[in-house]
């Protein structure tokens, strides 16, 4: 180092003349909370808002989808971690026609079950949009109960099993949440709150989605 790179005790004193001055105009300093306030502000106008629901007239049923007009796309992070409810929808339809089952009847078992959520994970264990039980979804071949496609393949396998041994709807949905041991017990839909709710809540969805 030379002798010239050393500043002069005259110029830090400047320095600290000129940086005391500063301070006691408190507009010339940049204001910490000032800047997070505004980083959140910006945050939050670039959340993809859920849609408006409160404006659905009384006894319909609001459907989980977002708008696809005049609504903000998702930043390429959230597209990634969600697919987009149309390719859902488009999914259902597929399989379900492919396995010669009606897909309103399989989204309104999806929304129920769901909420059209890929990642839901219920209390017990149940995982993905069909809410699979590890067991069943072992069971139906399902190696990624998460993945969509696989989910719905197998909740769809597993619902047309139902609807083969039970020969009517409301058994066979009754029995996709209580299990058809309760359904065969009771010889039709199980004396349970959960369940009884559940069949009504489908056969609701279920209307929706085809009106």
């Amino acid at each position: 180092m030379r002798l010239t790179d050393i500043p002069s005790v005259t110029s830090v004193l400047n320095r600290m003349e000129s940086l005391s001055k500063l301070s006691e105009n408190p507009k010339s300093l940049v204001s910490f909370p000032d800047v997070l306030e505004k980083e959140w502000n910006r945050s939050r106008t670039q959340e993809v808002l859920p849609t408006n629901i409160t404006n659905a007239k009384p006894g319909e049923i609001s459907l989980p989808f977002p708008e696809t007009t005049g609504s903000q796309s998702p930043t390429s992070k959230q597209t990634n971690a969600m697919p987009k409810s149309n390719d859902i929808l488009e999914t259902i339809e597929s399989i379900a026609k492919s396995q010669g089952m009606d897909p309103n009847l399989v989204k309104a078992m999806v929304k129920a079950e769901s909420g059209f959520k890929p990642k839901a994970v219920s209390p017990k264990g149940a995982m993905g949009l069909m809410q699979l039980m590890p067991e069943t979804a072992e069971s139906l071949g399902v190696n990624d109960p998460f993945n969509p496609e696989e989910n719905i393949g197998g909740g769809v396998k597993f619902l047309k099993g139902l609807m083969k041994e039970f020969k009517d709807p409301e058994k066979a949905i009754a029995a996709y949440n209580a299990g058809p041991g309760a359904v065969k017990r009771y010889k039709g839909i199980p004396p349970y709150e959960e369940t009884q709710k559940y069949v009504n809540k489908v056969k609701r969805y279920y209307k929706d989605f085809s009106s």
